[in-house]
Order: structure tokens, then sequence, then C-alpha cells
């Protein structure tokens, strides 16, 4: 019997340049080919042989998060242009390619995992990356940031906002990503991880934003996100100041 493989794994396996996450949201758009036939299940069982050939257009940025992030940026209209920047979540590397595009003369990027930084943002002298390091307990050693941008999973920005924005510059910005499912009681988040009631979505994110300002932070606007997370939710990104 033939050796077989997850797509999304494979595809990566013969595509490096690209992150999981981005082969597969590809796969859930069809743009994935396997012998031919586009297949939407990026878990999917393939044989190892098989011809893989991607669709999709090249990417702006080396993860989704940058496409993200730009809207932000685009909407609330904000000028990064020779700031500095901390990256809380940096994974991949797609909201710091996004800062670094829209010329940001510096980010320190935390994350922590080990190894997932994009080679094209690892390799940046103006990106300096702090890995296996949980923002919790993150104690900087650099000057203090004009920005800080937010992208984690399985935890609340509640829950470490107060540690990162010691690092944050009085007049500062804020930009997370809110997630709903992360920010959300358990007993809410249904089988499966995808929030599809509006109203709960609305109540969570309404909760996150009055967490953040309690803080001492100014809330000036939020957005949905261009596009939805990996597993399928909604997210939202808001803008803040100190």
């Amino acid at each position: 019997m033939a050796e077989r493989s997850r797509l999304d794994l494979l595809t990566q396996l013969r595509y490096p340049e690209y992150s999981r996450t981005q082969i597969q949201s590809w796969v859930l758009q069809g743009a994935v080919l396997v012998n031919g036939t586009p297949l939407t299940k990026p878990g999917a069982s393939i044989p190892v042989d098989a011809e893989i050939i991607i669709t999709a257009d090249e990417p702006k940025y080396v993860s989704r998060g940058g496409l993200k992030l730009e809207k932000a940026l685009q909407v609330f209209a904000i000028n990064i242009a020779g700031k500095t920047a901390l990256d809380a979540g940096i994974s991949t590397g797609g909201f710091t390619d996004c800062l670094l595009q829209h010329s940001i003369a510096h980010v320190y990027g935390i994350d922590v995992g080990y190894g997932q930084v994009h080679e094209k943002i690892r390799t940046d002298e103006r990106v300096t990356i702090i890995e296996r390091t949980n923002v919790r307990h993150y104690q900087p050693e650099h000057d203090p940031v004009d920005i800080i941008t937010f992208d984690l999973s399985f935890i609340s920005l509640l829950k470490v906002l107060d540690t990162v924005a010691r690092t944050l510059k009085p007049g500062g910005i804020l930009l997370p990503l809110i997630k709903p499912q992360f920010e959300a009681d358990k007993g809410s988040v249904p089988s499966g991880g995808v929030i599809k009631d509006d109203k709960l979505r609305e109540q969570i994110v309404a909760q996150v934003i009055a967490g953040i300002v309690a803080q001492g932070f100014t809330h000036h606007g939020f957005t949905e996100s261009p596009i939805l997370g990996a597993t399928g939710n909604k997210e939202y990104l808001a803008w803040f100041t100190r």
C-alpha cells in the first residue's frame, strides 16, 4: 500500500517557503490541486507521490496575519514609518512583515515557540526575534516602543496586557487582534471552536475593549478582520492609545 500523508503537511514539505497556516487557507479556498483536483480539507490523506500544485496568487505577506494588520493600519489611518514596535506572538511573522512593508524602523518579535519565523523575517536586520518566551513573563531588555501588536492564541489578551504594555511609550499605540474564541468562557465556545452567534461575539469583543480601557488605554475604534481565522472564526482589530 502506497505511503500517505496529510495534504497540508505534504504541501508544506513541497513548498517550504509558505507557512502551514497559509497552505491550510489555500486548501480551504480550493487553491491546492492534487493530481489536478482541488481538495478542500487540509487534513485529507493523499499519496506521498501525488502531484501538488498551488494555484493561488503569491501572498503579499509571509502569512495571512499581514492582511489583518494591514486593514487596521488602513482603516485607522495610522502612519508607523520610522517607529519601533513589539509584535507579541510573532509566529511566522505576518504582522511583522506588514510593519516592515509600512516602513517601521525596528520590530521586537516575541513568541513562546521556536523556529517558526519565516526566513525572510528572521534575516531582516530591522527585526529582533525573542523566542521561547511567554509574553506573560516578558522582561524587556530594550527601550520602550511606539507600537504594540498582539496576535495570540489560546490565551486572553487581558491576561498578558499588563506585562507587555510596560514596554509601551506614553502616547503609544496598541493594535490587538481580538479572537473571541480565546476570550470567551470555555462553556461559551461550541464544539469545534467556532463562535457563530453574532451577539455572543459582539459581547465578547465589548468585554475585551472594556478590559483594555480599564487598564488605562483610550479606545478609538475597531474593525472586523478582512479574513477569517484559521478555523473559521471571525476576528477583530482594535486601536488604542495610552
